[in-house]
């Protein structure tokens, strides 16, 4: 299921847009679309960095309500942004490295501008939908078992076997993290000599703690050799 966020001050301006991009979903063959629309820009940020989300839409006009994104934004760095401005709006005021919109529509939201935006949106949807359908195979005697690469939270070297950790599932099976970290997507990084994490899971990187946090509560270690790699691919 994927999920759409929005702050708007005006609810009517919101459903414009969820509709739209509803139309374009189904016209796509796709409807699995979870929204969530807050009227204040705090709640809307703590559900982001509570739950995560795929698409944000967010009023930007006011100085209070870009404040508000800025810690959703670093939470979630690849979602996509669409910015909602009054039309007296100075774009220097949101086109800041920690906002960094996807998109923009300046009001009013006009039915043809809610199309546009909703396009946008919907193919961005569509692309991480094409993504999730990469697959990793396990090879057993028992035959080959076919998962998502976006599914994986983690890989963890244990004894002899590596273990592939899913949100409520663990999966073991023989191989090597150095055999493994060379075919894997380029989305996945080593944070430890024992883990290799999937970084489109990550939530938060605690460098004091040694600690890297995963959208779906779980956490793995983060040993000095690896920091500064994680760095770079979780702020790609």
């Amino acid at each position: 299921m994927q999920r759409l966020v929005l702050y708007t001050p005006l609810p009517e301006e919101g459903r414009r847009l969820v509709g739209a991009l509803r139309n374009q979903l189904a016209c796509a063959g796709n409807e699995e679309l979870s929204c969530a629309m807050f009227t204040d820009a705090d709640g809307a940020a703590a559900e982001i960095m509570a739950n995560g989300t795929q698409l944000i839409s967010w009023d930007v006009s006011t100085a209070s309500a870009r404040q508000a994104l800025l810690p959703a934004r670093a939470a979630c760095q690849k979602a996509f942004l669409l910015a909602v401005a009054d039309e007296g709006t100075s774009p220097v005021l949101f086109l800041t490295p920690g906002i960094r919109p996807d998109s923009l529509v300046f009001r009013p939201v006009e039915p043809g501008e809610a199309r546009r935006v909703a396009a946008e949106m919907a193919a961005d949807l569509l692309r991480q939908a094409a993504d999730s359908n990469l697959i990793f195979t396990i090879h057993s005697r028992n035959g080959n078992q076919n998962i998502p690469y976006s599914s994986i939270s983690y890989i963890e070297a244990l004894g002899r076997k590596l273990y592939l950790r899913l949100d409520r599932e663990e999966i073991g099976f023989v191989g090597t993290l150095e055999k493994l970290e060379q075919e894997l997507p380029p989305n996945f990084c080593r944070t430890h000599r024992s883990f290799i994490v999937n970084a489109d899971k990550i939530r938060q990187v605690q460098l004091t703690e040694n600690l890297v946090l995963l959208w779906n509560g779980l956490a793995v270690p983060l040993s000095r050799s690896y920091k500064k790699n994680v760095k770079e691919l979780y702020h790609a």
